[in-house]
């Protein structure tokens, strides 16, 4: 029973992050990215100004890493992989806690985010 209340909590606080919500932005290009519960809603500063909110379809852990660590959550478009570990926007004094690589089509875009409180 021990052994069952032990792996019950530990599932529980590897799967916080990504059940997280997350703020995420990056630079040259600027953008942002809000992942919040199911849904993933990406602003560009790009030629069109665009902005597009989709359903997010899956939060999955990246192969071989703890959720804690690292995950994907991907809408029918796009897909976000946020990291864990000390990143830096490079044009300002902030420090976020997590890294970003935002993909769709064939734009791939890095940048950092926090989680949302």
């Amino acid at each position: 029973m021990k052994k069952m209340i032990a792996l019950l909590a530990l599932t529980s606080s590897l799967s916080s992050m990504a059940a997280s919500d997350y703020t995420c932005s990056g630079t040259e290009p600027f953008w942002n990215l809000k992942l919040e519960g199911s849904k993933m809603t990406f602003s560009a500063a790009m030629e069109d100004e665009s902005t597009t909110v989709n359903e997010v379809i899956s939060r999955t852990g990246a192969a071989g890493m703890a959720l804690d660590f690292a995950f994907v959550a991907k809408t029918e478009d796009a897909a976000a992989t946020i990291i864990t570990g000390e990143c830096s926007d490079g044009m300002s004094d902030a420090i976020y806690s997590n890294h970003i690589v935002y993909t769709t089509g064939d734009l791939v875009l890095y940048g950092c985010c926090n989680p949302l409180n």
